[in-house]
């Protein structure tokens, strides 16, 4: 598991969602994975330019799908236009039918889509992802 803690700090991770909340706990559970590159965007407008201000690009999103201004299907399908190939990982409070077509959103954009996390996120969850991520590289 030690080696996969080294790679864990090596990653860097932009979370996008408008529930504040949400973006600090999700933050703190990466942080608990050794992960310290979290960079937080509160919504999809602060999320395309947080991303587009990253200088790297996060290896890693996590997207909430509901949000007010952009939503994440749109965000997904910009972070395709930017020709992002990073890891993908999804994440609703609205049940499996709105993750399930998240995914595929996320496919059709050709996006690296680890898969959904329904919330409360976990970070077992969160470490499985990454961890299916880091092996696919």
């Amino acid at each position: 598991m030690s080696t996969a803690n080294t790679k864990y700090q090596e990653l860097s991770v932009l979370i996008v969602d408008d529930d504040e909340f949400q973006v600090d706990f999700v933050s703190d559970l990466l942080n608990d994975l050794g992960i310290s590159r979290v960079t937080t965007a509160n919504g999809g407008q602060a999320g395309l330019k947080a991303f587009d201000n990253a200088n790297p690009k996060p290896d890693l999103l996590l997207c909430d799908i509901q949000m007010p201004d952009i939503d994440g299907f749109e965000f997904m399908k910009a972070m395709g236009e930017r020709k992002f190939f990073g890891g993908v990982i999804l994440m609703s409070g609205q049940g499996s039918r709105v993750l399930y077509s998240a995914s595929l959103v996320a496919q059709l954009s050709r996006q690296n889509f680890l898969g959904n996390i329904e919330k409360p996120v976990n970070k077992k969850d969160i470490a499985e992802k990454i961890d299916q991520m880091l092996q696919n590289q």
